[in-house]
């Protein structure tokens, strides 16, 4: 029995240098543009809607800091004269 070649190419110069068509069944083929442009879609929509929620917790982190600034300036305002110096 003797074996079928199945050599490499060994070298540069051993590849093939033109094209050579397949023959068979055609695979199903993606349009490359279709592709792009639906990949910076999702990139997109993904970057929108980070930007909408933390855009969401900066308002609610304001809400919160200007709440503690009224109570802080109404404790302040209560408190005996001296209490706030500390030496």
């Amino acid at each position: 029995m003797t074996e079928p070649s199945t050599a490499l190419p060994q070298g540069p110069d051993d590849r093939a240098t033109s094209f050579q068509a397949v023959q068979g069944p055609a695979e199903p083929h993606y349009s490359g543009q279709v592709l792009l442009v639906t990949a910076y879609a999702i990139v997109w929509a993904v970057v929108i809607l980070w930007v909408a929620l933390i855009w969401r917790k900066q308002s609610g982190l304001n809400t919160r800091l200007d709440e503690l600034e009224r109570v802080i300036d109404k404790a302040a305002s209560r408190a005996p004269a001296g209490v706030h110096d500390v030496e």
